[in-house]
């Protein structure tokens, strides 16, 4: 196998010496995609070309099975490639990658022939630039094939560093239904500051693409340059999400109503944006949120609004914001299940009205934080 180097403005891939483990995902970190399990090594080469060393990763990573179909000829699915490796005596783990595909007609030939496997892992990388430099005359041809969603037996998408326009999911003539896909990833493939959530029909109605996705648990839309969040993005109950992840956008705004449909989701990721105030980030309770990073925005108050609003938060990161004044009102109704708190990297300053902080926290919190004045 011969391994190119590809060098990005902002991304690579990193690869590590492993052992067999259940938790197997994408991350994106600062400026970097890693692949990688849960021990991490050695880190061995940057973005390859066809992406065979992150498939292989990816089957030793996998804990539990979901029994994909064996590969068809390569002919009938080119250019991608496809992995069904052995898992047990009747199991298959099935990988099919998709690299370079210049537009969504390139994606659309081979429709035919992945619509008769179940997929385990579907990657659609580095592809629809020909559309893309096109222009506007080009977004037509930067969204998935027709009735991807009722059509496509996947079970994890991941789509990287590609090209997709606003509008990206909204291509059905179907009733959309998927009860396959639990995870839906999209890293440093968009361009646009919204998401088309709501899909028009073409007979006067509209429908949302992401409730099509009824299985779903783990919604990742990362690396882009969204600026709000709406209320459209689940305007029915995703009832199976755990994880929202829309960290490294350009999200200024957003609105409340977009969790209250959310009666599941443990993990929020809102970090590395653009927002400034946390105070009406809900309002709603969410009952079962167990994990919030808010890091890495410009986030100057806290408010007395936020934790009551939270009974079940055990991990809370506002690191690297613009707080000062830690404020004894906005931290009164604290959950009570609370363990990690981490305000490193904020201008605070600490005089005596913060003495309130040991008689707060519980010998069991663990919170970071620097003084920076007096």
């Amino acid at each position: 196998m011969i391994v190119y180097i590809y060098e990005v403005e902002t991304a690579c891939w990193c690869f590590y010496a492993i052992k067999i483990n259940r938790s197997a995902d994408f991350h994106f970190i600062g400026k970097q995609y890693c692949f990688h399990c849960d021990i991490l090594m050695i880190r061995v080469i940057r973005l390859p070309i066809i992406m065979l060393l992150i498939l292989t990763i990816s089957i030793f990573c996998v804990g539990a099975v979901f029994g994909g179909t064996s590969c068809p000829p390569r002919e009938s699915i080119y250019p991608c490639t496809c992995f069904s490796v052995p898992q047990g005596r009747k199991l298959l783990h099935t990988i099919v990658s998709c690299q370079g595909l210049s537009n969504t007609d390139s994606f659309s030939t081979i429709l035919s022939s992945l619509k008769t496997m179940e997929i385990d892992e579907f990657y659609l990388y580095d592809s629809f630039w020909e559309a893309y430099r096109l222009g506007a005359e080009g977004e037509p041809n930067q969204v998935l094939p027709l009735d991807w969603i009722t059509l496509l037996r996947i079970k994890e998408m991941k789509i990287v560093d590609t090209t997709l326009s606003s509008c990206f999911a909204c291509q059905s003539t179907l009733t959309c239904r998927n009860s396959m896909m639990t995870k839906f990833i999209a890293v440093n493939s968009s361009n646009t500051e919204k998401i088309c959530s709501l899909c028009d029909t073409g007979r006067g109605d509209k429908y949302s693409w992401t409730n099509c996705l009824s299985k779903l648990s783990h919604f990742e839309f990362t690396g882009g340059k969204l600026s709000t969040l709406g209320s459209e993005l689940f305007p029915l109950a995703m009832r199976e999400l755990l994880l929202l992840n829309l960290s490294n956008n350009r999200i200024y705004k957003v609105d409340p109503k977009v969790f209250r449909n959310l009666p599941k989701l443990k993990s929020l990721d809102l970090s590395h944006n653009i927002i400034q105030r946390l105070d009406n980030l809900f309002n709603t309770p969410i009952a079962s949120l167990e994990f919030l990073d808010v890091s890495w925005n410009y986030i100057m108050i806290i408010g007395p609004n936020l934790f009551p609003l939270l009974p079940a938060l055990k991990t809370f990161n506002a690191g690297y914001n613009t707080i000062v004044h830690l404020k004894e009102d906005d931290w009164k109704e604290v959950p009570f299940l609370l363990r990690e708190i981490d305000l490193r990297g904020n201008p605070l300053h600490c005089d005596c009205n913060v003495r309130w902080v040991n008689s707060t926290f519980k010998t069991s919190v663990v919170l970071q934080a620097h003084c920076a004045t007096p």
